[in-house]
């Protein structure tokens, strides 16, 4: 066991030689800040966008002295020979970050340093993994997502101001290599030919990222990678509203139906904010309902200690295919069993989860969930003409919320409709609740009554709850 575990720890940080002219730090690759324009936090990089030329350009720099690149060097390259792998239990991303941490601040304070040794002790043990500079674009909350496609082209990313931009950042080998292998040790599967495409939730100064990784022979050009910050999408409904993405009383209309156990989908294109929604309606609905969340890479937010009352399912992955051991489809089917108030799904994928997903409805689950498709009809399209779905069945939906996002390089996206699926004949129906109008903005299309709710003493208690989370929606400020 003890030969394995080093075995695993030297995999995943390995023993850098020492080189008579050692190769400067990844960090020194980003050079030092010069001119106009900079934003200087967190120590000690700093970032600017810039709009000359055809497309924005992102830039990082790193502000430490000729002096504190000496310490670190000394220390990433003690801390790399004094780690022991015993100290590395249970063999963590976490921990190993951690372990790093502790001993890069001991180097640090030894060697004299008195300011800064927090930050300058995390960027050493992520220069230590071969990740310092995927530190630094996880540090600023505007890079929203980064992407690289192949490993000689400088990556590109998605910021939440200036959209998409151009960088001149092109990874090492030695990134490359560092990437691959904390994949491969910390995701539970194993790269291979057979193999060749990974994706793990890694948590890197302070932001949870989901790092996809394709290699040959799926990638062309050899090494593609996507990189996703999963806790942007903690956007809260005041903030929401105020940015335009929800009006206050579609807002208040979503909560309402939740809170009083109806069903809601979110439906949209990639990038379009399916999953901030969620996570804002989530966090909007009474915190005593007891949630039960199943998903196959967290993206719902952690909020135990705020009160509310969670547990949450981890599934394989939907690209380890079928045969693996927690899939989700199995854990949907098994809901009901936990008892919960309120089911919260990531993603249906699959014929498999939509007919799980529908079976659950059926039975009696409620909740909120995304589902891939550009409009509502294209999604209700997908379920009965590729997921096999019967139109009946489709009557359980609910409400379906869609997401828009014009403009693919910009970062502007919204609720474009709520829609509602009613009977008519026997027949499911797609009415419109909320739609925007010529002006773009949300409003309510089914009159004053809401005729979407249902009539009598049940329709009587939704409305309630609706008019109740509207004016507790209406009570809370506004952040644009």
């Amino acid at each position: 066991m003890r030969f394995r575990l080093a075995e695993e720890f030297l995999k995943a940080v390995g023993r850098r030689d020492r080189e008579p002219d050692p190769a400067p730090l990844l960090v020194e690759l980003f050079g030092a800040p010069e001119g106009p324009g900079w934003r200087s936090e967190p120590f000690p990089f700093c970032y600017r966008t810039t709009s000359e030329g055809p497309a924005p350009y992102y830039e990082v720099a790193c502000a430490l002295t000729r002096s504190a690149i000496g310490s670190m060097r000394k220390v990433v390259t003690d801390a790399s020979e004094e780690l022991d792998p015993e100290e590395v239990v249970p063999l963590t991303f976490a921990r190993l970050v951690e372990v790093l941490t502790r001993l890069t601040a001991e180097g640090l304070a030894s060697s004299g340093a008195r300011q800064r040794i927090r930050e300058l002790s995390e960027v050493a043990a992520f220069e230590t993994l071969g990740l310092s500079r995927v530190l630094a674009l996880a540090k600023d909350p505007q890079v929203t997502e980064f992407f690289v496609d192949s490993e000689d082209s400088p990556l590109y990313l998605d910021h939440m101001t200036a959209g998409r931009c151009e960088t001149s950042i092109v990874f090492t080998r030695r990134e490359t290599d560092a990437i691959k292998t904390h994949l491969d040790t910390f995701s539970g599967y194993t790269l291979d030919y057979q193999t060749p495409s990974l994706k793990n939730d890694l948590t890197v100064g302070g932001a949870v990222l989901r790092v996809s990784l394709d290699l040959e022979p799926v990638a062309v050009n050899r090494f593609a990678l996507d990189v996703r910050r999963l806790n942007v999408s903690t956007l809260t409904m005041p903030r929401l509203i105020g940015m335009g993405v929800i009006s206050e009383e579609a807002a208040g209309f979503l909560v309402g139906w939740l809170e009083a156990g109806g069903n809601v989908t979110i439906v949209g294109e990639t990038g379009t904010g399916k999953t901030t929604l969620l996570n804002a309606l989530d966090a909007k609905v009474g915190r005593r309902f007891r949630r039960l969340y199943i998903e196959d890479a967290v993206e719902t937010r952690d909020m135990l200690s705020e009160g509310y009352h969670q547990m949450k399912v981890k599934v394989d992955p939907f690209e380890r295919g079928g045969g693996a051991g927690r899939t989700k489809e199995s854990e949907i089917v098994k809901a009901l069993h936990r008892s919960p108030d309120i089911v919260i799904l990531s993603e249906i994928q699959s014929e498999e989860h939509s007919r799980a997903f529908f079976q659950a409805l059926a039975s009696g689950a409620r909740g909120i969930q995304t589902f891939h498709a550009s409009t509502v009809e294209q999604a209700v399209r997908r379920w009965v003409n590729l997921h096999h779905i019967s139109e009946q069945s489709l009557l359980d939906l609910g409400v379906l919320v869609q997401m828009a996002r014009p403009d693919r390089l910009r970062q502007e996206r919204y609720v474009k409709r709520v829609c509602a699926v009613t009977p008519e004949g026997g027949a499911p129906r797609i009415m419109e609740v909320f739609a925007r109008d010529k002006e773009n903005r949300l409003r309510r299309m089914a009159g004053p009554s809401w005729p979407v709710l249902p009539q009598g003493a049940e329709g009587e208690a939704l409305r309630e709850r609706v008019e109740a989370a509207l004016r507790d929606i209406e009570s809370e400020p506004r952040t644009p």
